[in-house]
């Protein structure tokens, strides 16, 4: 059934690639056909070279922005499908979390406008989830800073999740904590320094075009609600059970009133794709009876995949019917 699903989510990739460029994309096709040098190239390549670099080199293997595209689609799209799919670990997505997150808000604005914040989280998604090594998770934690530097934002939660393989072991040593803490500093200034208005070190402040920095925060409260009622009002057992989720709100927290709103709205996508799946392994283990189970996955994903079609925008990219010639 899996399979299915992976050959039909490429399939809709692929008619996704053939059917024109959405706003940024229009600009990632361009891109391709640039020969990149580390010599030459600005600070906003070279800190973000994975990408840059890497699509660039792709492209002059191909020479078919189309085709490069849809290679870069079934590299992060077999990462998910391995990460979410992986059964070994502990750490269990249900199945059904897959095929959601194709069609999940923020990752779909990702694939269809938004593509280097897209990739670097689902390098970040397989360190969660594809690896339990601290060095491999280290890796591609790297690959998603330097694909796009948001990444950062989850570079402290990626180390205690190694370390402690995937939350399995409940205590932290207080050296694991003195480095998550520093970190933490470490991405925080990383945040508030990108955050300046110099040229070269700014985020692009060119948004969606639906202003999200909020609607993203009202998610994360509602699944924050949602959460300390199945931990029967439990703030310590809620923190515990879902540490992905308070980090989140923390951290975006921190970060809306430094950041602009196209840069806040970034931090809050990339923060959402990762959380989302844990939230919802969390959800399907707090139900025992199977009706009650699937009855809520309905519901979670009725709800999760409702923007979507709420916005025309948003739809539109679904749909591919709207597009702007490269």
């Amino acid at each position: 059934m899996i399979l299915i699903v992976y050959v039909v989510a490429a399939y809709y990739l692929w008619i996704v690639r053939t059917s024109g460029f959405d706003y940024d994309m229009v600009g990632y096709a361009k891109y391709l056909s640039f020969d990149f040098d580390f010599a030459t190239a600005s600070t906003y390549y070279t800190r973000e070279f994975v990408y840059w670099f890497g699509s660039s080199y792709l492209y002059s293997l191909i020479q078919d922005d189309v085709v490069t595209l849809w290679v870069i689609d079934m590299i992060w799209l077999t990462l998910l499908f391995y990460a979410l799919g992986n059964r070994r670990l502990s750490s269990r997505v249900p199945m059904y979390v897959i095929p959601f997150m194709i069609v999940f808000f923020p990752l779909l604005m990702g694939y269809q406008n938004i593509y280097r914040q897209l990739i670097a989280c689902v390098f970040v998604l397989f360190a969660f989830f594809g690896v339990r090594n601290l060095v491999i998770a280290g890796f591609f934690g790297l690959l998603a800073l330097f694909s796009h530097n948001a990444a950062i934002v989850y570079m402290p939660l990626l180390y205690i999740f190694a370390i402690t393989n995937g939350m399995a072991v409940p205590k932290v040593k207080f050296f694991h904590k003195s480095i998550f803490a520093l970190l933490y500093l470490i991405m925080v200034g990383g945040v508030y320094y990108s955050s300046l208005g110099d040229s070269e070190l700014a985020k692009s402040s060119s948004s969606t075009g639906i202003s999200l920095t909020y609607a993203y925060l009202a998610v994360f409260m509602a699944m924050a609600v949602v959460a300390f009622i199945l931990e029967n009002f439990n703030l310590k057992r809620f923190v515990q059970n879902n540490i992905t989720l308070a980090y989140s709100i923390f951290t975006f927290l921190a970060f809306i009133p430094v950041l602009g709103g196209a840069q806040a709205e970034r931090i809050g996508m990339m923060l959402l794709i990762v959380t989302m799946p844990i939230f919802a392994t969390n959800l399907d283990r707090s139900f025992k009876s199977q009706n009650e189970r699937v009855l809520m996955r309905m519901l979670f994903v009725m709800a999760g995949i409702a923007p979507t079609f709420l916005f025309s925008s948003a739809y539109n990219f679904l749909i591919t019917t709207t597009r702007l010639s490269s």
